[in-house]
């Protein structure tokens, strides 16, 4: 394939939404409009499992939260393919 310089910057300027899933709580309404600003949600997983990065609403890879300089992160720890595996 011949690189191109201008199909890289093009395809660079495509907006892309990433969502980072940390966990999930499950709670009634009543208790979701009672939370405040500093209120803590215990979430359905542990600080140590790995979180899940969608690109697009699609299941893309796994990753842990650090913290570098002060800044929150994630490190890749596995990329998903969610093509199925042929014979």
């Amino acid at each position: 394939m011949v690189y191109n310089a201008a199909l890289e910057r093009s395809l660079l300027d495509v907006p892309v939404q990433v969502d980072i899933v940390l966990g999930e709580a499950r709670m009634p309404v009543e208790e979701l409009l009672s939370l405040s600003r500093g209120d803590i949600l215990a979430l359905e997983r542990d600080t140590t499992d790995l979180v899940d990065i969608y690109v697009s609403d699609r299941l893309m890879a796994r990753g842990r939260l650090v913290i570098a300089d002060g800044e929150l992160g994630i490190t890749l720890s596995e990329i998903v393919d969610p093509r199925p595996i042929q014979p």
